[in-house]
């Protein structure tokens, strides 16, 4: 749902803030006033695009929502929402808009991804998802499974089956015999590694002992130094030195040199390790002199392996082990390339038979679905109004193997229409209205703002449509643009769009009236009604 709105110089709105509340919220004001501006605020944040005419030198747009998982997974190849706080803002000028998430730029096409999942806009030529055939078919589906999940289990079964054995069929090339040449290319790769067997950090350590190995006299030259140095001259060295050091504070250590005593002791004993460790390594250069050729060929191999697997030995590692699961894969493609295709055959039959089975045990509750949602068209002046649900053949996925879609005409000569193909408008409003107060929950946009919605109705249909509105806000948020009073009496929560005179300048603003502000605007909006 959404939060908040801010807007700071977009179009006549110079500074507006908008707390919403998360059930029926509803806008008010005079014509002109800046209602068609609040409804292009929204629209930016679900299109990307802010009309050229409404921008200024600089202005900026913000609005804070509370979104669910099915959000953060729709975008989350895009960008990673972590908590359930999303918050889009846009900063413009006359020439450029840059949009973010979360304060993070992002192209305007993520905006458009996520925006109609966010807010569906019910008005003149606005783009309404339950428009969409895919989405109506995503939803009846949807309301039939929540039903009658009874009915879906063997078709997820079979379903379950059918993708495992497309995947595999997708994966037979157009010539057979490419199966046969990628196995013995992976066959000839995994013998190749495997005969080598590396081992990770191995390259490491042969390149060091190579280096080692090639510059071997100049080690011993600077070890024999060292150990001179430290202990072999017998003229003066490092242990003479640090034993004449340890005999002079041992004669005085009692007179509060203990602690130096016991440090030139650890020395004396560091230099006799450090010692005996060189002597160690002088004595391992002593080495076969094969070694070196011997080295120098494993290397090479090792390096040859991740120029052609790598570039890491890791890499390498990883890349066998995925070889070896490719080429058990290819085997046992190989055995059912000729059993696949029958099966897929079969099982997609499978499929279409279940698929009609749910559909036809499906027809009392699709009918009730029907008879609500025309009531509701006959509540909402709309006598002869009849939806009606058109099934049709597909390509079985994890929904179903067909198609679903909503018929709905408006007199009973006319044709039933799809949704799409019906007038926008206060009518397709009404029409919409009347469908989202079925759905409910299982419709999975959160927030509804209708506009017009009340457009071409008398007083008392008005109640009614009034009625719907709040019906709809105890599973979703709403928000509407109204000029009618009996639809503004049942809000929660109660805006007008003010008209503002300047210094010679119009300016729009947008309050949340109090109780008494609330009662003087529903009053002068029934004017002159006749009741």
């Amino acid at each position: 749902m959404i939060v908040s709105l801010s807007l700071k110089n977009f179009g006549l709105f110079k500074d507006a803030n908008v707390d919403f509340h998360e059930k029926l919220n509803v806008i008010t004001g005079e014509s002109g006033a800046g209602k068609s501006m609040f409804i292009s605020a929204i629209n930016a944040f679900l299109t990307g695009n802010i009309p050229q005419n409404l921008r200024t030198d600089e202005g900026n747009i913000s609005a804070f929502f509370i979104v669910d998982d099915e959000i953060r997974d729709l975008i989350k190849d895009d960008f990673n929402l972590d908590s359930e706080e999303l918050v889009i803002s846009s900063t413009f000028t006359s020439k450029r808009a840059f949009f973010r998430i979360n304060g993070t730029i992002v192209p305007k096409e993520l905006i458009q991804k996520i925006g109609k999942h966010l807010i569906e806009v019910h008005s003149q030529d606005s783009n309404i998802l339950l428009r969409d055939e895919s989405y109506q078919s995503k939803l009846i589906y949807s309301l039939l499974r929540d039903k009658k999940p009874e009915l879906f289990s063997h078709y997820d079964d079979y379903f379950k089956e059918y993708s495992s054995l497309k995947s595999k069929f997708e994966h037979i090339p157009s010539d057979p015999s490419e199966i046969f040449r990628k196995l013995d290319i992976l066959n000839y790769q995994i013998e190749e590694i495997e005969r080598l067997n590396p081992v990770i950090g191995e390259d490491d350590e042969l390149n060091d002992r190579y280096k080692a190995l090639n510059n071997v006299e100049e080690i011993r030259k600077n070890l024999y130094e060292d150990l001179n140095i430290l202990k072999d001259n017998e003229e003066f060295n490092l242990d003479i030195a640090i034993g004449n050091v340890v005999y002079n504070l041992s004669k005085i250590s009692d007179f509060g040199f203990k602690e130096y005593y016991e440090q030139a002791l650890n020395i004396q004993e560091l230099l006799n390790d450090l010692h005996g460790n060189l002597e160690y390594k002088l004595e391992d250069l002593n080495v076969d002199p094969n070694e070196l050729q011997q080295v120098g060929d494993r290397l090479n191999e090792i390096i040859n392996l991740k120029r052609k697997y790598g570039p890491s030995l890791e890499d390498v590692i990883l890349k066998l082990e995925n070889m070896k699961k490719e080429y058990e894969y290819l085997s046992e493609l190989k055995d059912e390339i000729d059993l696949i295709e029958p099966k897929l055959k079969e099982l997609k039959k499978k499929l279409k038979q279940e698929s009609n089975n749910i559909i036809k045990k499906s027809i009392d509750y699709l009918n009730s679905l029907k008879k609500s949602i025309e009531k509701n068209l006959y509540d909402l002046n709309m006598k002869n109004a009849s939806i009606d649900f058109r099934f049709s053949d597909k390509e079985p996925d994890n929904t179903s193997a067909h198609k679903a879609i909503l018929l709905l005409k408006t007199t009973p000569q006319s044709p039933f229409l799809n949704l799409s193909e019906i007038a926008s408008g206060g009518e397709m409003s009404r029409i919409l209205l009347a469908m989202e107060t079925v759905f409910g929950n299982d419709h999975s946009i959160d927030t509804m703002l209708f506009d017009e919605i009340d457009s071409g109705v008398g007083p008392r249909m008005a109640d009614v449509v009034g009625e719907k509105l709040e019906e709809l806000s105890k599973n979703k948020q709403v928000i509407v643009i109204t000029h009618m009073p009996q639809v503004a009496n049942d809000a929660n929560r109660h805006f007008k769009i003010l008209k503002i005179e300047k210094n010679a300048k119009t300016y729009s603003s947008i309050i949340r009236l109090n109780s008494d502000e609330r009662d003087k605007e529903i009053k002068d909006m029934y004017g002159d009604i006749v009741l």
